[in-house]
C-alpha cells in the first residue's frame, strides 16, 4: 500500500470510528471489554458486509 492510500485509508477509518462512536450506547464505552465487544458486534453487522460486498461486485466486474 502506497503512503498516500495509508494516509487515505487511515482517515476514512477514523472517520468511520467516529460514526461507529456516536452510535454506541454510553453504556458500552465503561470498559475496554464492553468497547471491544460493541466494536466486533458493529464490525460484524455493519462494516464487514459492506466490505464483503465490495470485493464480491468487484471480483465480477
Amino acid at each position: 500500500m502506497t503512503p498516500s492510500d495509508q494516509q487515505q485509508l487511515k482517515a476514512h477509518l477514523k472517520a468511520a470510528a467516529e460514526i461507529l462512536y456516536r452510535n454506541t450506547a454510553p453504556t458500552e464505552l465503561k470498559s475496554f471489554e464492553s468497547i471491544e465487544k460493541s466494536v466486533r458486534q458493529q464490525m460484524l453487522s455493519e462494516v464487514a458486509p459492506e466490505l464483503g460486498s465490495f470485493f464480491f461486485s468487484s471480483i465480477r466486474n
